[in-house]
């Protein structure tokens, strides 16, 4: 059996991947939605031109689409930095940031007034640690556009990795009133309250964070270490274990290998939350070297 690698397009030299890049992406196009023997060329650019403004595509189906409406010849100057933008969103999905920024900068050559790629393109240097570049950028897409609450939230979180909680809080203050939705703004200003003591008021931000989106582990994980400051401990447990529960045997895994490296676990690191791994969990939240 042949195994179809999504990727495999996009492999190798930049010129033999624009080249092939239409070609890749209509097979990719037909393993998915099948044989379309009647879609006129119009039609299928259509498709391609909506999947590469798809911000929930498959990843490496927008960068095949996005690849195609670059070397199309449809689009010049700014008109084109949107398809350089769009990519490189896909880019940061899968985790490829040096491609991401690659994109993110063509993009903000192309239109130097772009805020949002500006923005995107601080969020991935604060995934890199870079924190002062990332406000660099950040200080750019918010100086285009004062409303952009995903800017504040991104500046606000890279001032949060410096250890800045004052100004962290500022700009997610600014954020939450911006767009009172955007649950990363609850969840950073959560952890700048966490990471001045006031667990109080870190709880009450996460509590925010999971009324918007109770799927995520992290909201839960990190009111659980709000709750450990606070020494309910009970709380705090039931916290990290729907965390565990969310978060599913990738999670129990970071638990274990935590465990076991401070000495609180000596079991296996399989993912299964036994009662073991339970006694273990119970021991560290009452433990403040763990």
């Amino acid at each position: 059996m042949y195994r179809i690698d999504p990727f495999g397009c996009l492999r190798g030299k930049r010129n033999t991947v624009m080249r092939f890049a239409a070609f890749c992406l209509m097979v990719l196009l037909g393993l998915v939605l099948g044989p379309v023997p009647n879609l006129v060329p119009a039609a299928r650019a259509g498709v391609v031109d909506a999947l590469c403004n798809n911000q929930d595509a498959n990843p490496p189906l927008r960068i095949g689409a996005c690849a195609v409406e670059i070397v199309s010849g449809k689009w010049t100057g700014k008109n084109l930095a949107p398809a350089y933008f769009n990519r490189g969103v896909a880019y940061l999905k899968l985790g490829k940031y040096a491609r991401a920024i690659e994109d993110f900068d063509r993009a903000v050559k192309l239109d130097p007034e772009f805020a949002l790629a500006y923005s995107n393109r601080g969020g991935v240097y604060i995934e890199l640690g870079k924190y002062t570049r990332a406000i660099e950028d950040l200080d750019q897409a918010i100086r285009i556009d004062p409303e952009l609450a995903n800017a504040y939230v991104n500046r606000g979180g890279a001032y949060l990795g410096l250890g800045e909680y004052a100004r962290a809080i500022e700009d997610l203050d600014r954020a939450v009133r911006i767009d009172p939705e955007d649950t990363s703004a609850w969840h950073n200003r959560g952890g700048a309250y966490l990471g001045l003591g006031e667990h109080a008021r870190a709880i009450e931000d996460y509590d925010q964070a999971i009324r918007l989106n109770p799927e995520s582990f992290r909201f839960y994980h990190n009111r659980g270490a709000a709750y450990r400051g606070l020494g309910e401990f009970d709380r705090a447990i039931r916290d990290w274990e729907q965390s565990i529960e969310i978060g599913g045997i990738p999670r129990v895994r970071v638990w274990q290998d935590s465990l076991k490296k401070i000495g609180h676990y000596s079991g296996a690191v399989d993912g299964v939350y036994d009662p073991e791994t339970k006694a273990a969990l119970i021991a560290c939240v009452r433990d403040p070297e763990c």
